[in-house]
């Protein structure tokens, strides 16, 4: 078993790796998450991934429950820059075959001015919109190891310009025992290709690496690594406590994307959970996230 796993890992390494490159990052609209409950965590999913937020931190974890889950997350981002929206929303289903889920995130960026010359803007605006669509499908291997891919359909539209493309995931979650869990994943191992107004951009291959750890039962700790081709790791830590009974959680976490903490809670009643996360970013201020995860 631990043979299978260091083949898998050294795998992912070298794929991560020979897709290093220069240049921007094509769908940066995508770090704003998936769900409240991972953002409160500084976005350190990859090893706790154990609902339908799986979808987009680790497909793996999709089997991890097989009840219908449905679940969403919406927020303006920052509060003082209007006309920015950003969701999504998330759907998963456990059945013989495997796990599938279907996920989907936008991103909205309206009333962006025109300016043509140095005189400034022409009075006129137009809107940056961005969306993914995701397949996923989990499936458990062995009583320790679950595996999951995703397929995203990834479409761009800008001031009258369109294009699309298609990429894949691929992921890993090994479960050592009660108290340790291993998360592995290639974020775009086949990174869509998207060529708008005259610029080509292929979406950049992500190595993610986490453990979730449970030194007691109501609290997990969760470090992650992520290798973005010939950049600097980004690392990231995130930590949950169950304050009552799993009615009520406090979440905590510090990712160096942001350089900043987040913050959020969580409260469940029957099958109803509903996520908030607070962070900072940069100059652009505050920013808060609403979710839920219904359970059927």
């Amino acid at each position: 078993m631990r043979k299978i796993i260091l083949v898998i890992f050294m795998l992912f390494v070298s794929i991560a790796y020979s897709q290093s490159g220069e240049g921007g990052e094509p769908g940066a609209f995508m770090k704003n998450g998936f769900g409240a409950r991972p953002n409160a965590l500084g976005n350190s999913y990859t090893a706790i991934s154990n609902d339908a937020s799986a979808i987009f931190y680790n497909p793996a974890g999709l089997s991890s429950v097989n009840k219908l889950q449905v679940m969403g997350m919406y927020s303006n981002l920052f509060g003082s820059v209007e006309g920015l929206n950003y969701g999504n929303i998330g759907v998963s289903k456990g059945f013989e075959f495997g796990t599938m889920g279907l996920g989907i995130i936008y991103s909205s960026v309206s009333d962006i001015p025109y300016v043509e010359n140095v005189s400034g803007p022409s009075g006129e605006t137009f809107s940056d919109n961005e969306m993914a669509v995701i397949l996923s499908y989990s499936r458990i291997v062995t009583d320790n190891l679950q595996i999951g891919i995703n397929g995203k359909f990834i479409r761009h539209t800008i001031a009258g310009y369109e294009a699309s493309g298609i990429g894949f995931d691929v992921a890993l979650l090994t479960t050592f025992n009660e108290k340790f869990k291993m998360g592995l994943m290639i974020q775009d191992a086949i990174g869509a290709n998207i060529k708008l107004n005259g610029r080509e951009d292929t979406y950049i291959s992500k190595f993610k690496f986490g453990i979730a750890y449970n030194p007691i039962s109501v609290l997990t700790i969760s470090p992650e690594i992520m290798v973005t081709g010939n950049k600097k790791a980004q690392l990231s830590i995130g930590s949950e406590y169950d304050v009552y009974k799993n009615m009520i959680k406090l979440r905590g976490g510090y990712n160096t994307v942001q350089e900043a903490p987040s913050f959020g809670f969580g409260i469940k009643y029957s099958q109803i959970n509903i996520d908030y996360s607070y962070s900072r970013n940069g100059d652009l201020g505050n920013v808060s996230k609403f979710g839920f995860i219904l359970e059927f």
